[in-house]
């Protein structure tokens, strides 16, 4: 009885993990998601584990086990992004000669969408870089979020990747690293990228192609 009570909890703490990966706005977020999913996955190995323990007469030493080991799949399942930057390309006087921008209203804008490699095999990382401009009358600092889609034939392909910036006004490139799942099925994937500010939003689309 008590090897099953154990199990049970380990599957609640398994589903309430799971529910850190995704923000109050309801998009992902990938360092919470990396941390849930380590959790997620030591809850179920912990459970699989104890269960595995106890057919061998050491229920103890099997959930340390199934922990371990459950952790390591949760990381591997919550680090699809990683090496995430963001740097300005043009200065704010820069950005508004280039937009002929004269301080009235605001430009929220994202200039380009980039997924390299545009051909890729399962498995491997694809580089997705966006340029974009934010350009205010008061040219204070801006706190906008990138989101970025991964979908296939239209559905989206696991979590949606969530990061916030503030900067100055001005022009910026911010790349993150997705790498591909080994599982990848062959065909051509599209890359949304959308940029979400309290001034605009703005939204570009990218692609590449799965061999």
């Amino acid at each position: 009885m008590t090897r099953k009570w154990l199990a049970i909890a380990c599957v609640v703490f398994f589903a309430v993990s799971l529910a850190g990966c995704v923000t109050d706005s309801g998009y992902y977020d990938p360092a919470r998601s990396a941390g849930a999913g380590a959790l997620g996955g030591a809850a179920t190995g912990a459970a699989l584990g104890a269960i595995i323990g106890a057919a061998s007469g050491n229920a103890a030493t099997g959930a340390w086990i199934g922990a371990a080991a459950g952790g390591t799949l949760g990381l591997v399942g919550g680090a699809l992004y990683a090496s995430h930057r963001n740097s300005e390309i043009r200065s704010s006087q820069a950005a508004a000669q280039a937009y002929n921008y004269q301080g009235q209203g605001n430009v929220v804008s994202v200039d380009r969408a980039t997924a390299s490699p545009g051909m890729a095999r399962p498995g491997q990382q694809i580089m997705l870089g966006v340029d974009y401009t934010i350009l205010t009358p008061e040219n204070v600092p801006v706190s906008a979020t990138l989101v970025r889609e991964i979908r296939y034939q239209g559905s989206l392909v696991g979590s949606p990747y969530q990061t916030t910036v503030s900067n100055a006004n001005g022009s910026y490139n911010d790349t993150v690293t997705y790498s591909l799942p080994g599982n990848a099925t062959p065909g051509v994937y599209t890359v949304v990228t959308r940029l979400m500010s309290n001034y605009g939003t703005s939204q570009r689309d990218a692609s590449f192609s799965v061999q």
